[in-house]
């Protein structure tokens, strides 16, 4: 059983500052702070030429000047301004958000709270409300109040969108009802649970996190309705979902119905401890016993004594750092394009200062005396043709924006529906989709393409072709604006999965590089942290070290389940009993059915395998029967109360 640490006197230098006094400054700047911050300073300077502009209008009315040139820039500038305070006010509680992430992730949930509560209406937006609310579900489900959570995620979900950022406040909206599914299953409302379920499915805007959640939701529905081989077959159907995309708790309720599945037993009973609805992480199988109480008895699990749940701060060599520059460059010239899009704005404006030429030397009034027929020049054609022109070119401005537009979302919705085949567990069909998107002209969705095909080449142990695509995907977003726009999530995800790579190809030092390159509120830097860390050790051969690391952080973060597998093999085959019972058959299990499980540990960690194969569970066997013997004691016991409870009631009722 886990347990949480009583104190954390060692924070870590990747920790941020946890009083709530100086949270606001100790959150760094957004990527795309300068860039909004340019952007309003170029607004107010518009507003005071257009401003000036204005005034000379008036004061000088018989000039006869235009008004519309002052007006125009007022209103080009007042567009600026908005829309570079938004942008900054999105950067700052975004920021918040990330690192108020992280801190979810890594069970502590005071802190994150206290972030949540510093965000101000210079920091607050649609989208960010949205984030904050979803969060704080996440929180509470966290805790076992399932009632709490709902609420924040009702008011999430009912988000309006606005005007700015409506397509990122749908997805996360979208994205939420996965997370209420599984609380509604949880507290007996199935029907709302499966309504949720059934609208992410059918929403082109559902990610895969969120269906596995529907799926863990549909599995919690039908353990209560009491249909076994529904739930089985549930279960087999949604394998790769259930085991791969959930979070570490949420997969361990699906292992618990697999040992309940397995087990002869029809009801088992454990009583729940009494959880801190305002504090940190409860253990394990208490949140369990909580909110799928049936569960609760088929956990293995045990105490894990000296928690820190820390993480040492990266800290590279300056020849590590060379050589992360020197592979940056060499990508990003690889992926170059000769028609980039400085030079196609360049080649826009020569082509229609080429065409004015031509319309001025056709329709000019005459300057020489030869041009001079003796006719009154009319200026109608040259005011025509410049207004032709002028609308041809704002018709085709707007219809090249509508048609990108229109492709993006294309796009988009075909990077969800990949990233969700893949998922699922069909790579091959995955892999063919993303090859395309890997084309695109968007950065975005080109990164996005780069990084999904990285992770199916590293769940087949391709490593040399993993890296290649993390090169691709980072050199995809080497522009200045598409690098701050994916500054949160997918470049430090590019970054993350390259330093994974090379530390299992045993560039240990280039990985410490890429994890120190990481920015400060990056929502997954825990998760990155100890993947890396985990396989480097495991790499160099130090397993006692790679066992304490993942017995001492205790960390219940996003991994997938190689990534738990590596975590748990390790502290299997070091302390056999301190994961719990049947762990060590249940690893050794998952590697002769899960046909890519043995080809990705024998290529990344070879020598935790060995060091499985050789362990022992004798210990593990010896303390579950303790277990199993003083949890059938304790039901026992519980249900003679019950059953003394009611005869004495209805002895007082008979007298």
């Amino acid at each position: 059983m886990t347990q949480r640490a009583p104190s954390r006197p060692n924070r870590g230098a990747d920790s941020p500052a946890p009083t709530h006094g100086k949270l606001t400054s100790s959150v760094p700047q957004h990527a795309t702070h300068r860039y909004f911050s340019g952007m309003m300073i170029v607004g107010v300077v518009l507003l005071l030429i257009g401003g000036s502009g204005l005034a000379n209008f008036f004061a000088d009315s018989a000039a006869h000047t235009s008004i519309s040139s002052p007006i125009s820039t007022l209103l080009y500038g007042a567009l600026l301004l908005a829309f570079g305070r938004v942008g900054r006010r999105a950067g700052a509680g975004a920021q918040v958000t990330n690192i108020s992430f992280d801190l979810v992730a890594r069970g502590r949930l005071i802190e994150a709270e206290k972030y949540l509560d510093s965000l101000d209406s210079k920091t607050r937006s649609a989208l960010i409300d949205c984030v904050a609310s979803i969060q704080r579900g996440l929180i509470a489900m966290r805790r076992g109040d399932p009632e709490t959570g709902l609420r924040h995620l009702d008011q999430a979900i009912a988000t309006k969108p606005g005007i700015f950022y409506r397509s990122s406040v749908r997805v996360q909206t979208v994205n939420a009802l996965g997370i209420r599914a599984f609380l509604r299953a949880v507290t007996g409302d199935r029907d709302g649970a499966r309504a949720d379920a059934k609208a992410l499915r059918e929403s082109p805007d559902a990610l895969p996190q969120a269906l596995a959640r529907a799926a863990l939701a549909e599995a919690i529905c039908l353990e209560k309705e009491g249909d076994r081989e529904a739930l089985r077959r549930h279960i087999d159907d949604h394998r790769d979902l259930l085991f791969d995309v959930t979070d570490r708790r949420e997969r361990a309720i699906v292992r618990a119905f697999q040992r309940m599945l397995e087990s002869t037993a029809t009801s088992v009973y454990r009583k729940p401890a009494k959880l801190d609805l305002h504090g940190d992480d409860p253990p394990l199988v208490d949140w369990i016993a909580q909110l799928v109480p049936s569960a609760a008895p088929f956990v293995s699990t045990t105490s894990t004594k000296n928690v820190t749940n820390e993480l040492p701060a990266a800290v590279a060599s300056a020849d590590a750092k060379k050589a992360l520059a020197n592979s940056r460059q060499s990508a990003e010239k690889q992926s170059s394009t000769f028609w980039t899009m400085p030079k196609r704005m360049v080649a826009i404006w020569l082509a229609m200062i080429a065409a004015f030429a031509l319309i001025w030397q056709v329709f000019a009034p005459p300057t020489t005396p030869q041009q001079y027929t003796g006719e009154r020049w009319d200026p109608l054609p040259l005011l025509a043709a410049t207004g032709g022109f002028l609308a041809l070119t704002f018709a085709a401005l707007i219809g090249d924006r509508v048609r990108k537009f229109l492709r993006g979302q294309r796009d988009s919705r075909s990077l969800f529906s990949a990233l969700n085949v893949s998922a699922q567990g069909k790579l091959e069909v995955a892999e063919e989709q993303l090859s395309g998107l890997a084309k695109s002209p968007y950065p975005l969705i080109k990164g996005q393409a780069h990084l999904a095909l990285a992770q199916i080449a590293e769940r087949r142990a391709d490593l040399k072709t993993a890296l290649d695509h993390c090169d691709k995907g980072i050199a995809s977003l080497s522009q200045y604006v598409a690098r701050i726009s994916a500054s949160d999530i997918l470049l430090p995800d590019l970054m993350s999965q390259r330093a994974f790579v090379l530390a299992a190809m045993d560039r240990h030092d280039e990985a410490e590089a890429e994890l120190e390159s990481l920015p400060p509120a990056y929502p997954y830097k825990s998760r990155a942290l100890l993947r890396v860390r985990l396989v480097s050790l495991v790499r160099r051969g130090d397993l006692d070290a790679a066992a304490k690391l993942s017995a001492e952080t205790n960390l219940d973060l996003p991994l997938t389940a190689r990534d738990e597998l590596l975590a748990d093999g390790v502290r299997a085959a070091v302390h056999p009993g301190s994961l719990g019972a049947g762990e060590l058959p249940r690893i050794r299990r998952e590697l002769r059915t899960v046909a890519s499980l043995r080809p990705w540990l024998e290529t990344v960690a070879p020598a935790a395998l060995a060091a499985i194969e050789r362990a022992t569970d004798d210990v593990v066997t010896t303390s579950s029967d303790a277990r199993d013997q003083a949890a059938e004691e304790e039901a026992h016991a519980l249900d003679e109360a019950a059953r003394e409870e009611a005869s004495l009631r209805r002895a007082s009722l008979n007298v």
